[in-house]
């Protein structure tokens, strides 16, 4: 008697077919259910100020910090060190399209929260409490002397 199915080995290039059709079904399969949370809109950033102004003296110091009205609901743009500066969108990442989705420093200085939805983010804008899942969206901060660039 011949036996139904053949246990022949698979040729090397029908194997590795074989797993990316795998391997795309997976990842297509849990995409839609493992974020269910929408995205922040995109606002083109292009920013550029300069330190020594009035208005930017709270970035004179470490942990100083100021907000921008760019970005899609404002920037919040803090110092780490006189070499190092951060720029986060306002918007929170939790439900975005919400009228009150925004971020503010905490009066400590020591987070950032969104007092809408609850959740709290670290300095680096990592989420620490939520219900938000994503970090916050992060800009590209350049220092050139007392300018500083802020881009997307």
């Amino acid at each position: 008697m011949k036996p139904m199915f053949s246990h022949a080995p698979l040729h090397p290039l029908r194997q590795l077919l074989v797993a990316c059709v795998l391997l795309i079904g997976l990842t297509a399969c849990g995409s839609s259910s493992s974020n269910p949370q929408p995205q922040i809109p995109t606002a083109l950033v292009n920013e550029n100020i300069n330190l020594t102004n009035q208005q930017y003296s709270a970035l004179r110091l470490d942990g100083g910090y100021v907000y921008l009205s760019s970005g899609v609901r404002g920037i919040i743009v803090l110092r780490r060190n006189s070499q190092q500066y951060l720029a986060f969108e306002r918007n929170c990442p939790y439900l975005p399209g919400e009228a009150c989705a925004t971020v503010g420093v905490h009066s400590s200085g020591l987070y950032f929260e969104d007092t809408c939805c609850g959740s709290k983010f670290d300095l680096e804008g990592q989420v620490t409490a939520g219900p938000a899942q994503r970090q916050l969206r992060q800009y590209i901060t350049a220092l050139s002397g007392n300018f500083l660039s802020i881009t997307n």
